[in-house]
């Protein structure tokens, strides 16, 4: 085995890891400790709000839930990391004992299969742990635990060569079936078949693993990320999981001497942006399609800062301690110091939370507002200034872990989330994934009670999926515009074409939605808005206005105006919100439905009061006022006029050609 540090370098990052990683330390001994009693509890699982117990002997099929992510995850095993961790900054001799028995029961109740098809080997059919993403995830666990316990009596040379009999089944197994490289899995079977390949740099056939794993990460990597940086499947989750996936073996081959190309490189280093864009205000991110709020970003994007040794990209980010083992306590107090260096000479605060140099607070710090940032190539539009963060999704579905929701949007003013995504709750089959993948769980227009797509199952969608078209993006000193539409409808007996402006003020608090559809026959649709926990509404007896409270942070107005809609009205329903895999709260959903006949229009005004004082003046904020508001079916265009305080009457008139700011 070839080892990347030496035991004492291990120590000394065991100590750096107790030292300024405290509470992820006893996180490691907790994991550690529990997974020793046979008890394990699964992030990401419908079990993941308890610890499960599996037996001192574990039996690795036991799965207290209907979820299949439980056995996957399980079989991954984890645990084997906080093993390695802890025994390394212990030197208890039970997290050893604990890893040897762990290998020994799980390779006696699960032989290597055989006979299997492509497809029960590659994707979900078969629920077993031989499913191909989780032997290439198991693998690096294995050899992470190997690697970091290594010098233990407990791992003697009868162990060592069963495990490393193990990794040679694991390496022929995954060199047998080889994924579509267009999808992340692809990638993870690879990514363990690299590191076998390089840490068993002395087997016959490593020569040969090492050379498929290295030109099929390549492949994979070519596939997968698009011109403008963006992972394949457009869901940000998976995009940031795709640093760690693509960078790992990256990493490891730079320590081993191995390295990859230099297009691999910029492309690894080109996801960087999108993952900086995506950080919202308050540090967290949106949880679109098949994603959670997450606020580790700024930690992968040091990551891939440190192994690409490109200190602006640290300066992004931050460095924690997944970073500090990957590369060892010496070269990562060197990042440290250049990165503290960096953060005191700009003036910023130590130990940021979110992504230094491109969210909005780090800006505000230098003196600088957060520009906008858009993806053309994905479809992905991160319309930001100092006190808005929307992300507007005019992507196309992205396969199976996309939702239905072409044309939707989250928006946040002043640190305040004013419209959620609903985020992924769950992978397992039933009512709830349907909720959540479906159309009137996003901030868009459903025709029908119909989703834009045809739902299947939970990762298959119907073979139709919604195309979407951007006609058109403007952004100058006044306003961001997008202008685009989608086809998923059309697939209706009576099609029906969605079409959407949404434009974005930036020196008044302001966003304007219009929304036009158009298609033969008469129809239903509604236009959803989904609120956050702390949102209380106040309709008006006329139904064409609407107040929203947001606890003391921000005060919403929205005002409607409607064209060829017939039987409009206004209705407060029941939704949900997921910001992480297995848990979900309610919250209020706005609806304004009607139906229409051939052509109709609907147009909001969002106008977003801060409650907060303008310290520097000791007033409030001057409001803005709509004063009017009208659509023209048959010009199709809508003038908005408002007014602002002191400031008179403004204007805003916009068609299918232009857009007239007049100030």
């Amino acid at each position: 085995m070839r080892l990347l540090l030496t035991r004492d370098e291990w120590q000394i990052t065991a100590d750096v890891y107790r030292e300024e990683f405290p509470e992820q330390e006893a996180f490691t001994r907790k994991v550690a400790n529990e997974s020793s009693e046979g008890r394990f509890r699964l992030a990401s699982t419908m079990a993941a709000d308890r610890w499960v117990e599996h037996g001192m002997t574990p039996d690795w099929l036991h799965n207290p839930t209907e979820d299949l992510e439980y056995t996957w995850l399980l079989n991954r095993h984890g645990h084997f990391y906080e093993l390695g961790k802890a025994y390394t900054g212990t030197g208890d001799k039970k997290y050893p004992e604990t890893f040897v028995r762990h290998i020994r029961s799980w390779r006696m109740q699960n032989p290597v299969p055989i006979g299997l098809s492509y497809e029960q080997s590659v994707y979900f059919q078969k629920p077993g742990p031989w499913r191909l993403l989780e032997v290439g995830l198991r693998v690096q666990a294995w050899i992470w635990g190997w690697l970091l316990m290594s010098d233990s009596p407990i791992l003697d040379t009868v162990f060592v060569a069963e495990l490393k009999e193990g990794l040679v089944e694991h390496a022929r197994y995954l060199s047998s079936y080889l994924g579509d490289c267009s999808i992340n899995h692809a990638t993870m079977h690879m990514q363990g078949l690299h590191m076998i390949g390089m840490i068993m740099e002395a087997h016959p056939e490593a020569p040969y693993w090492l050379q498929l794993a290295t030109e099929r990460l390549e492949l994979c990597l070519h596939k997968q990320i698009r011109e403008d940086g963006v992972q394949e499947e457009l869901t940000p989750s998976y995009h940031n999981a795709s640093i760690h996936m693509f960078g790992t073996p990256y990493g490891l081959a730079k320590q081993m001497g191995r390295p990859f190309s230099r297009t691999y490189t910029e492309k690894l280093r080109s996801m960087a942006t999108f993952s900086c864009a995506t950080v919202r205000p308050d540090g967290g991110t949106s949880p679109l399609s098949d994603s959670d709020v997450s606020y580790d970003i700024p930690s992968w994007i040091g990551f891939l800062g440190a192994i690409l040794e490109d200190e602006s990209i640290i300066a992004s980010g931050r460095l924690d301690d997944k970073t500090l083992w990957q590369i060892g306590a010496e070269r990562f107090k060197q990042l440290r110091l250049s990165e503290v260096e960096r953060r005191r000479i700009s003036q910023q605060p130590n130990g940021l939370t979110v992504a230094a140099a491109d969210t909005h607070l780090a800006q505000q710090q230098a003196g600088t507002e957060p520009q906008t940032v858009v993806f053309p190539h994905s479809g992905y539009y991160l319309i930001r200034d100092r006190n808005n963060h929307l992300f507007f999704d005019a992507a196309p579905m992205g396969g199976a872990h996309g939702h239905a929701d072409v044309l939707h949007f989250e928006w946040m003013f002043k640190q305040c989330l004013l419209f959620s995504d609903p985020g992924r709750y769950t992978y397992e089959e039933g009512d709830w994934r349907r909720y959540f993948k479906g159309t009137s769980a996003h901030n868009t227009v459903t025709i029908d009670q119909c989703d834009q797509t045809t739902y299947v199952s939970t990762q298959q969608w119907g073979e139709r999926a919604a195309e979407p078209t951007v006609h058109r993006w403007l952004t100058n000193s006044e306003y961001d515009f997008i202008d685009a539409s989608h086809d998923g409808y059309m697939r209706l007996a009576q099609p029906v074409t969605h079409r959407r402006w949404l434009l974005l003020c930036k020196k008044q608090p302001m966003l304007l939605i219009v929304d036009w559809l158009e298609g033969e026959g008469a129809h239903q649709m509604e236009q959803s808005f989904q609120l956050t926990p702390s949102a209380n509404l106040i309709l008006d007896k006329l139904g064409q206005q609407v107040t929203i409270e947001y606890g003391e942070q921000v005060t919403l107005q929205m005002s409607w105006s409607m064209e060829g809609i017939s039987h409009a009205e206004h209705s407060v329903k029941s939704g949900w919100i997921s910001p992480n895999y297995g848990f979900k709260e309610p919250i209020p959903v706005l609806g304004c439905s009607g139906s229409f006949t051939g052509m109709g229009a609907i147009a909001v005004i969002c106008i977003p009061e801060s409650c907060a004082w303008d310290q520097r003046h000791r007033q409030k904020e001057a409001a803005v006022v709509m004063e009017r508001m009208q659509l023209d079916l048959d010009q199709r265009s809508m003038k908005l006029v408002w007014s602002c305080g002191e400031v008179p009457m403004q204007s805003i008139l916009i068609d299918t050609h232009s857009v007239s700011f007049d100030t």
